[in-house]
């Protein structure tokens, strides 16, 4: 059975082994060509801009919430009548 630190070194040997260390995760096996650059835009366009859209849609849906409940506990008018403030 190994050791820990055969382990350890095993596992730091593998880790920075020179062929897997400079390997991005999006690069490994991308052969290049003209529209990469354009795919790293739009990829880092998205990632950036998606929390704002998730705030967006959590906000949006908190204020329809809101209104729906502070209609439900409006009185109700009877109709042609206008409220007068």
């Amino acid at each position: 059975m190994l050791g820990r630190r055969a382990v350890a070194v095993l596992i730091a040997g593998w880790t920075l082994h020179p062929l897997e260390a400079r390997a991005c995760a999006v690069c490994i096996g991308w052969m290049g060509g003209v529209n990469a650059d354009w795919a790293y835009y739009w990829s880092a366009l998205l990632l950036t801009l998606l929390p704002f859209a998730v705030v967006a849609v959590v906000a949006a849906w908190v204020r329809h919430a809101f209104l729906r409940s502070s209609r439900r506990d409006a009185p109700a008018q009877p109709p042609g009548t206008t409220e007068r403030g």
